[in-house]
């Protein structure tokens, strides 16, 4: 009888044991705290010591955009040697010493979040860390040692939050304890991270999972719409891509507040897609349409299908993306749309090339400074090679006799990527078309990306038989900002601008302007000769730019 209580007792411990926290490189325990009435997260990380008594954590203090990302960091200490910690900010580093020998390491450090208020498009890739939620992102959540392997067993306990505390991330849904094998640390460095009161809707795609984390009290639409748009876009360009290898996909979704106008940010990461919307009446269904089909649709082009130089083929990565974008949402009809959307983006698009200064700028001009720097040429690839897509996709269709299309080389580039890591570059792009081109692509692709030369749309929509206007009103803002854009630097006399009594010399104290949109007042405070002047006008000019009319005889023919 002893010896079967004594085994019975052994067996427990043995089981016990086994539900501890899992073997693991690196282990994360991250629990929620409040330090002098902050709510803060302590993250406890045991972790591999280097034999020197030096180990290099790494976590940048700048990132993404952010600066002084070490203001959000509180206490540090070690917990199992005696030590001293260093910050360096500049190099991005966290230097703990501690004696030679030691095997492990248990290191405590604390996050907080560093503004005050409302957060804002400024805070959003910063720490989000208050008494109702926490919204953080690996690089600045996570400490990784600067010497790791590519790939490391890591293990996240979030067990000592409260059992109604949704926890949610790149890598699952409601797990108080996570093992994460054989992860590969880049990306394990490009996740989200919520919890609190974020809300979960879940559903699956072919038998793979699919959630939508969201919070707060949305104003301009219900969280069962965003789902339903949601889902709808992952089937669809699943199925086109015939793709259905990810096991576990999600997006988040936090509001923030804005007065004026409307605005979202998102950003693609490891299994997830991550997105911040302004909060007001301004903001509608249609927006996360667009924004779940573009920037999800990277998944397989940007992502899958790589750039060789990165700006260099931007007019395929955006281009591209933009054009199916247009494409998918109108052949599937998400949330209701149709041939008409896939016309009304089609025109906005042709309009946006012809109304920007840059719009026959070469491919050259597409730069990292011109890209970053400049509104006009980091929309550049997206008109040009929305427009360079369209005008192949119906030439193809032609050509074939509406047997090939653009999609068979869009499938052909994704086959050559997974099967032979084949990387986009502009011969390979080329070599691809001239299967399906009829004619010298080569010279096609020189002169319309290379030299930058707009197609002539007019000669294409008389060939395909459509029915357009030949001209139409785009947008042209009227007038140049000083370069601290505190004053008018020129006006275009006879432009709406000029026409609304706006004058070189002006001194700006206010100004709403819809960038690039015609279909919204630009506002203007003004003030000349100490007397404030309020001005208001729609930046259109006419002009010479081809439109297709919305007609079923032209949504028939387009294929759409």
């Amino acid at each position: 009888m002893f010896k079967r209580v004594l085994l019975t007792a052994l067996l427990a411990t043995f089981l016990f044991s086994c539900q501890q926290e899992p073997e693991s490189d690196i282990s994360y325990e991250i629990a929620p705290v409040v330090v002098d009435s902050i709510p803060q997260l302590k993250i406890k990380m045991t972790l591999e010591a280097s034999p020197d008594g030096i180990t290099t954590l790494s976590f940048p203090d700048d990132a993404w955009g952010q600066e002084g990302l070490y203001n959000s960091l509180g206490k540090m200490e070690l917990l199992n040697v005696e030590g001293a910690i260093e910050k360096d900010a500049d190099s991005g580093h966290i230097v703990l010493m501690h004696p030679k020998g030691v095997k492990h390491l248990e290191f405590q450090y604390f996050l907080k979040q560093d503004f005050q208020g409302d957060i804002s498009t400024r805070e959003i890739y910063r720490p989000i860390i208050n008494k109702d939620y926490f919204h953080l992102f690996s690089h600045n959540m996570f400490m990784v040692p600067e010497n790791a392997e590519e790939n490391q067993d890591i293990s996240l306990d979030w067990s000592s939050f409260p059992e109604e505390y949704t926890i949610h991330n790149s890598f699952g849904s409601q797990e108080k304890m996570q093992l994460l094998q054989d992860m590969d640390m880049e990306l394990f460095g490009s996740a989200i991270f919520v919890g609190g009161d974020f809300r979960i809707y879940n559903g699956d795609i072919q038998g793979n999972k699919i959630s939508l984390a969201t919070r707060g009290k949305w104003i301009p639409f219900k969280d069962e719409d965003v789902f339903k748009v949601l889902e709808e876009t992952l089937t669809y360009q699943r199925n086109f891509w015939n793709d259905h290898s990810q096991a576990y996909f999600t997006v988040t979704m936090q509001p923030f507040p804005q007065e004026n106008g409307s605005s979202f940010q998102g950003t693609g990461l490891t299994n997830s897609f991550a997105t911040s919307v302004s909060n007001n009446d301004l903001t509608d269904i249609g927006q996360m349409v667009y924004l779940f089909n573009h920037e999800l649709m990277h998944n397989w082009i940007g992502h899958t299908i790589t750039n060789e130089n990165e700006e260099e083929q931007y007019w395929f990565s955006e281009g591209f993306t933009e054009y199916y974008t247009f494409k998918n949402i109108a052949k599937n009809k998400i949330n209701g749309l149709d041939g008409s959307f896939f016309i009304d983006e089609l025109n906005r698009t042709i309009r946006d090339l012809y109304a920007s200064s840059v719009g026959e700028a070469s491919n050259s001009e597409i730069n990292y400074d011109n890209f970053w720097t400049n509104y006009e040429y980091s929309k550049l690839p997206y008109w040009r090679g929305a427009i360079f897509a369209f005008y192949l996709d119906q030439g193809i269709q032609q050509d074939t006799e509406g047997e090939k299309s653009l999609d068979d080389v869009m499938h052909q580039i994704y086959a050559d990527a997974t099967t032979k890591d084949q990387k986009l570059t502009h011969d390979y792009f080329i070599e691809v078309m001239d299967r399906f081109w009829d004619g010298d692509f080569e010279a096609v692709f020189q002169q319309h990306i290379e030299e930058g030369q707009k197609v002539d749309l007019v000669a294409l929509f008389d060939e395909l038989e459509l029915e357009y206007s030949p001209e139409s009103d785009i947008y042209e803002l009227g007038f140049e900002f000083t370069e601290d854009r505190k004053e008018i630097a020129s006006v275009i006399e006879g432009s709406q601008a000029w026409e609304a009594g706006v004058r070189a010399g002006d001194e700006v104290f206010s100004r709403s302007i819809w960038q690039g949109s015609i279909d919204h007042e630009v506002e203007l405070g003004l003030r000349r000769n100490s007397e404030e002047i309020n001005i208001a006008y729609f930046p259109i000019t006419k002009a010479a730019v081809p439109q297709l009319k919305s007609t079923a005889e032209n949504i028939e023919k387009l294929g759409i």
